[in-house]
């Protein structure tokens, strides 16, 4: 029953295709091998390793995933909550996502993220980091966007694009200081105008975390165009 309780969950975000081609073929579960999920219900509540709460800059614990002291004056960001580290199941669920474009995935890292944050104010908006345009055409969706978007059912927020990609840049293997240079300009907000002392609170959801570069420009662009209270979610972060 715990099983078809957990398969029913993901089916409510799956298109009809895909709940025909889960029942045609359906997924392995990445730990145990059994059919029916891409994490079968006895595999799920113990496939990822939490992380302590940090910061996510210099990795000095901190509570309530604050940024610390000496990195606040490098970052827009307030808190960056993160899932998991970038390893075994967490990574393998990841690349399902990405490169076998398994959305049930998608619906598997909002469900931990969902878990591991905390509380968030009512008025708090829930925005995708958007994924390079060249990914999206061959996956056919973007992935943080599906994530967001579930996370925000959750936790019964609204979610809102708030950005817009506007590169294309492949940073795989690229060191951080090439990374942060590549990503200038590379998000514009999605509005034509300005927000007039933005939103209330926002956080911007993404999948991996590996220099920062990505997250740092989008909260970035969004700093720019009049929003103070940011923050991220992020599922797992390379170390």
């Amino acid at each position: 029953m715990a099983a078809y309780a957990y398969l029913q969950h993901n089916n409510h975000n799956m298109s009809y295709v895909e709940k025909l081609l889960s029942i045609i073929t359906p997924h392995d579960c990445l730990l145990c091998g059994r059919e029916g999920a891409l994490l079968c219900a006895w595999c799920a509540p113990d496939a990822f390793v939490p992380v302590p709460e940090r910061c996510y800059l210099c990795q000095r614990l901190s509570r309530d995933a604050k940024v610390c002291a000496n990195c606040r004056p490098n970052t827009p960001y307030k808190n960056v909550w993160v899932g998991t580290e970038y390893l075994d199941t967490a990574k393998q669920l990841v690349q399902a996502v990405k490169f076998t474009q398994k959305r049930e995935g998608a619906i598997i890292i909002a469900r931990h993220l969902h878990e591991r944050l905390p509380f968030l104010a009512e008025d708090t908006v829930i925005t995708p980091v958007p994924t390079a345009p060249t990914r999206v055409r061959e996956r056919g969706f973007d992935q943080a966007l599906l994530i967001a978007e579930e996370l925000a059912r959750l936790r019964r927020l609204p979610c809102r694009q708030l950005l817009v990609r506007q590169t294309n840049v492949r940073q795989v293997g690229a060191k951080r200081q090439e990374r942060m240079k590549q990503m200038d300009n590379a998000f514009r907000p999605a509005g034509r105008q300005r927000a007039r002392g933005g939103l209330g609170h926002i956080v911007l959801v993404d999948d991996v975390l590996t220099t920062g570069a990505t997250l740092e420009a989008a909260a970035r662009t969004l700093q720019r165009d009049g929003h103070k209270n940011l923050y991220g979610a992020v599922f797992a972060q390379a170390i």
